[in-house]
């Protein structure tokens, strides 16, 4: 690939400072970017906050990359790692970093950082802002990428007509793409849409997901992820039990021990006769016990005892946080009046950029349009130190 000139005087430009943010949008090149500053350095680090960003990072560079806790070494207390000296860190979809992650890896005193990632997606649930931060208190750090590679392309093209805060087209299509928004009604009605999608054949629960802003308290909470999640398990994999072989699932905690984080996905393979379930992941991990006695070795499925299978849910519908850093074939994405609270131009935003090939934005058309007009905000001590 022949890299234009941004992208060559970002390279240039990080490989001469000890700190950099790269920042740019979907289609830009960033993994690109990474790639080439990777394979020019020594003694490189590639990270990202989420497993699946960190697969996708490896599998794109042809490089080994890790989740930021995995190369801190978080044992589910501490991060035993004692330093970064001399390595070159390059942390991707920077965005998701709180304040005190980022600390971690800084007090380790890496000889270069590298921050690559996209101003307009979500800010981290923790603590902080400081991906943002950075770009706006220090620009003298940052470098932009300005060529777009994928602007013929449908979602691509709504998407970034939502990052500026204007109205995307009803319908759009192109060689790769697909991209609709419709209207379905309130939350019960834009339920019994989904469903008909799935009774169509139209959602394979494999490749595709469905997002919503809201958790929701109980099963009876129409499109909310708890209301999606009972309906649709009772839909395509009905069972006496809360879980079933086939079911789509998401782990909520970090199992340092089993290098199995939070947001770790994937479907349920086995059920043994004392409970434990035995989860077959999106993203293989490292297997540790065989990598000991020398190369590297992977699995694809992990064991969930009665303790870890206590941190498991339903993933066939998820909130838009927690599909942060994943990539899906077709995403549905669920925009409410009533979830106006939650909605907000950066959340619409980072729930469209998670497809590949296609999105349906479903529900209510004013909860989209005053979503997108809606910037949110968060207070920051970057901010009040910069007063």
């Amino acid at each position: 690939m022949i890299l234009d000139n941004t992208q060559l005087a970002a390279i240039a430009f990080a490989a001469s400072r000890p700190f950099t943010v790269i920042v740019g949008g979907a289609g830009y090149g960033k993994t690109t970017i990474i790639e080439h500053i990777a394979k020019a350095s020594t003694n490189v680090f590639l990270c990202a906050f989420a497993g699946k960003a960190s697969a996708r990072l490896t599998e794109a560079t042809g490089i080994e990359a890790s989740t930021i806790h995995r190369l801190l070494q978080y044992n589910g207390i501490s991060f035993r790692l004692e330093t970064l000296a001399g390595r070159t860190v390059i942390v991707d979809e920077s965005s998701m970093i709180s304040s005190d992650l980022l600390a971690e890896i800084i007090v380790r005193n890496p000889k270069r950082l590298i921050l690559v990632g996209d101003e307009a997606q979500l800010p981290p649930v923790g603590k902080g802002q400081p991906f943002h931060d950075i770009i706006k208190y220090r620009p003298d750090c940052v470098m932009r990428l300005e060529k777009c590679y994928r602007n013929k392309e449908a979602v691509f093209k709504a998407a970034m007509k939502i990052r500026a805060g204007e109205m995307p087209l009803e319908r759009d299509k192109s060689e790769g793409e697909t991209w609709t928004r419709k209207h379905t009604g309130n939350a019960e009605q834009t339920q019994k849409f989904i469903l008909n999608m799935i009774r169509s054949g139209n959602i394979d629960f494999n490749s595709d997901v469905i997002l919503t802003p809201r958790n929701g308290d109980t099963i009876k909470d129409a499109a909310t992820v708890s209301g999606l999640n009972h309906v649709i398990k009772e839909l395509v994999n009905p069972s006496s039990e809360p879980f079933a072989i086939n079911d789509r699932v998401i782990n909520t905690k970090n199992f340092a021990d089993e290098n199995v984080w939070n947001g770790t996905t994937g479907s349920i393979h086995a059920i043994d006769h004392s409970g434990d379930i035995w989860v077959k992941l999106d993203t293989p991990i490292e297997d540790e016990s065989r990598s000991a006695a020398g190369g590297k070795y992977y699995k694809d499925k992990v064991k969930f005892d009665k303790t870890m299978r206590k941190h498991l849910q339903l993933a066939y519908a998820l909130t838009v946080h927690k599909s942060q850093g994943s990539q899906y074939r077709r995403v549905v994405f669920v925009c409410l009046d009533r979830d106006f609270m939650l909605l907000s131009r950066s959340l619409i935003y980072t729930a469209v950029t998670r497809t590949q090939e296609g999105c349906a934005v479903l529900g209510q058309r004013g909860a989209f349009h005053r979503g997108i007009e809606k910037v949110q905000s968060k207070s920051t001590v970057i901010q009040e130190l910069a007063k």
